[in-house]
């Protein structure tokens, strides 16, 4: 393999890498597997491994692009102690002909806590995330819960974020982590407000069939 058809080659394994990500995240893992089952981060050795990569990549692209993607109705609410809030949001995914999922009124079935969350969230095609002002810090300042905080990065990741709608609680100030400074929040104010056509709307805009009249 001359330098230039390396650099190419690992040009193209990158991009392939990225395109993924971008477009098809549900199937970010299963992808990025078969890169890494042939080609490790620093050892592009042949040309044929990365042909074989790029195939089966575009394959598994194909392959998922071409099927007829169905949603669940399900609708994950991660949530801290405001449970006013909670309920709210949970009622308006139920107008809306959608189905929430709320962890803890899910049966045990003697799992752990990790394992009960992996199992109800596997097959959900949204989440809404509540933060409200929940722990105080030692500065008098108050935050979401920590738990809230791990749940809504794991759903960016699982879902991607067109598929996530972080619902900001504005009763309290809450302190917002530095890693999520640019993200869009909706607004929530009380139980019969704007949120609830905002929710609407982005549901819409992730492929649900809801009629947002069906909040008036």
């Amino acid at each position: 393999m001359t330098e230039e058809t390396y650099k190419d080659a690992v040009c193209a394994v990158e991009n392939v890498k990225l395109v993924v990500q971008k477009y098809v995240p549900q199937y970010n893992g299963y992808l990025i597997k078969l890169v890494n089952k042939y080609v490790s981060e620093n050892d592009y050795k042949s040309l044929p491994r990365l042909t074989s990569v790029l195939s089966e990549i575009r394959e598994g692209i194909n392959k998922y692009m071409s099927q007829e993607i169905s949603k669940s109705d399900k609708v994950f609410i991660v949530h801290g102690h405001n449970e006013a809030m909670k309920l709210a949001v949970s009622g308006i995914v139920s107008k809306l002909g959608l189905t929430p999922i709320i962890l803890h009124e899910q049966t045990d079935k003697g799992q752990t806590i990790i394992e009960k969350f992996e199992k109800h969230s596997e097959d959900v095609s949204f989440a809404i995330v509540l933060l409200s002002a929940d722990d105080k810090m030692e500065s008098g300042d108050k935050r979401a819960r920590q738990n809230v905080i791990l749940e809504l990065g794991y759903f960016f990741g699982k879902l991607g974020r067109q598929n996530v709608v972080a619902l900001k609680d504005t009763s309290e100030t809450v302190e917002l982590p530095s890693d999520t400074i640019g993200i869009l929040y909706k607004q929530y104010d009380c139980a019969n407000g704007a949120w609830r056509f905002e929710l609407a709307k982005e549901l819409k805009a992730a492929g649900f069939d809801v009629d947002a009249n069906k909040l008036i």
